[in-house]
């Protein structure tokens, strides 16, 4: 993954500079253990997207969605550069969030709706997670990696 060191915006590993910079920032290489709020202890779950890009599920709770300067919502999964809105994902999609030994998935009231393994999501009501599980956000496609918080990945 990309980050700008300037303004600090997720970019694709293909960009040589920052898009949001006007091209001037050069992009260096970050892992994902580099970035604020994440460390060893953390329970380590994931989502997987299509192009075997991953994002870490880090904290209590983390927004997916896309990122809105206008509104200045930031999600902690920004989907954007990964065709979000081609794909039909909202600003504010989903939330995932750790409650008790598990991952749960709840959608926000999403335009374009969360499909988990081919069942609809009800808006507000929170689903379980287990490792394998498949995920639409709109129609972007990703796959739950991890297990039971105390357990980490399976």
């Amino acid at each position: 993954m990309n980050i700008c060191p300037e303004c600090e915006v997720e970019m694709e590993e293909d960009r040589k500079l920052c898009v949001d910079c006007s091209g001037e920032a050069p992009l260096e290489k970050t892992s994902v253990e580099d970035l604020p709020g994440q460390n060893a202890d953390s329970p380590s779950a994931c989502l997987e997207l299509e192009d075997g890009y991953r994002f870490d599920i880090t904290g209590d709770e983390i927004l997916l969605g896309r990122r809105d300067p206008l509104d200045d919502l930031d999600p902690e999964v920004d989907l954007s550069i990964h065709g979000g809105f081609e794909r039909g994902v909202s600003r504010r999609h989903a939330v995932i969030r750790r409650e008790d030994d598990a991952y749960v998935l709840e959608d926000l009231g999403s335009t374009n709706g969360t499909v988990l393994n081919r069942e609809k999501v009800p808006a507000g009501e929170p689903m379980i997670l287990t490792e394998g599980d498949v995920i639409h956000f709109g129609h972007l496609r990703v796959v739950f990696h991890g297990g039971t918080v105390n357990g980490g990945v399976s």
